[in-house]
């Protein structure tokens, strides 16, 4: 009780800091199968965990969101606290980003509710599969639960997790290891379901998740409505090894949103043998430039994604971080300092193909 008590107090006293900013949280407009007009926010909270160590304390690294974790409580305050600190500075929405593999919808749809900000004022982006089957009619299943679970009554954007799954799926194209089995065909069966999701109203824009150009290609191909969005992991240590995808994403009004923007300390440390720092907020040209603007390293990366115009969605159960993370955009990096940023080492999948982003 303590403890959330002092998050409470804290997200208090930062939403007031946060209030005092002089720019607001902009927006990015959203365009294929998108409402009309609909924007997204520059800058959300993930509210996806992976792989809670108590020893480390909540609050610390890693991140601890699911129930299976036993984080329920902290899912749900640390969402409030997000929502009011992100409200006070954005003159239009704040943005969540889960998804129904993370084990915390419920909790995240209640911390929504307890922030007391309509639900007109969230942007609340979601996604089915990963863990779960891909599929026409297993994804329309996924997307009622996933509903039910939140009390929602639509979500403002919904993402395919991932371009495959291995898991049991009611339809053949679907099936892995079985004769009828079709990667392709069981993509495009699942983003038909996405389509009319789309179409019903219940999601105001539909997306995808970890798609190479190549997956992208396919609905395209397909004659399909394109997606609003692509949620890619991308940060310094990773954007010109998604230049192919990205320039597919821009060329055809695809917005990118990277998660991972800081990297995923709790999880990955970067190989330093190709000039990287171990851990992506130690990177000495960020330090340099974070130093001469006066701003933390992530508030750096947070302003040079705006100015890429792609939207993210870092993680954080620290109100101080949170409060960072959307002061973030009332100054202005050079051309220099960004191209800089854009051209530190990469962490190709040739360098680290254990990590589970280069899956796809």
């Amino acid at each position: 009780m303590r403890q959330l008590f002092a998050l409470a107090t804290t997200a208090a006293a930062a939403a007031a800091a946060a209030k005092a900013a002089s720019v607001q949280v902009p927006t990015v407009a959203l365009k294929n199968a998108a409402l009309p007009g609909l924007t997204i926010p520059i800058t959300g909270l993930g509210t996806g965990g992976y792989g809670h160590d108590k020893a480390v304390g909540y609050g610390g690294w890693p991140e601890c969101w699911s129930d299976s974790a036993g984080c329920g409580a902290w899912a749900r305050n640390t969402t409030s606290a997000y929502i009011k600190i992100a409200a006070a500075a954005s003159s239009t929405q704040v943005r969540i980003d889960n998804a129904d593999t993370y084990d915390d919808v419920d909790n995240v749809g209640s911390g929504m509710a307890d922030s007391g900000v309509p639900r007109a004022n969230v942007f609340l982006l979601t996604k089915t599969g990963s863990g779960m089957a891909m599929g026409y009619n297993d994804t329309l299943s996924q997307f009622d639960a996933l509903l039910a679970a939140g009390g929602y009554t639509y979500v403002d954007a919904v993402l395919v997790h991932w371009p495959t799954s291995t898991a049991p799926s009611v339809e053949p194209t679907c099936q892995t290891g079985k004769p009828a089995y079709d990667e392709k065909a069981c993509r495009l069966a699942t983003w038909r379901a996405y389509v009319d999701i789309f179409n019903s109203g219940r999601a105001l824009s539909i997306g995808v998740s970890n798609y190479n150009a190549t997956h992208l290609q396919e609905i395209k191909d397909a004659g399909m409505p394109l997606p609003a969005l692509n949620q890619i992991p991308y940060n310094i240590y990773r954007s010109s090894s998604w230049e192919q995808t990205v320039a597919w994403c821009r060329d055809n009004d695809v917005v990118v949103n990277a998660y991972s923007p800081f990297g995923v300390p709790d999880v990955q440390k970067y190989p330093t043998s190709t000039g990287m720092s171990s851990l992506l907020l130690e990177d000495p040209v960020l330090a340099s430039i974070a130093a001469a603007h006066g701003r933390t390293p992530a508030q750096v990366i947070s302003n040079w994604l705006w100015q890429l115009n792609i939207p993210f969605n870092p993680r954080t159960m620290s109100t101080a971080h949170m409060a960072e993370n959307v002061n973030s955009f009332d100054f202005v990096l050079s051309g220099s300092e960004v191209s800089q940023l854009s051209s530190r080492p990469q962490d190709w999948c040739t360098v680290d193909p254990k990590w589970y982003e280069c899956a796809p």
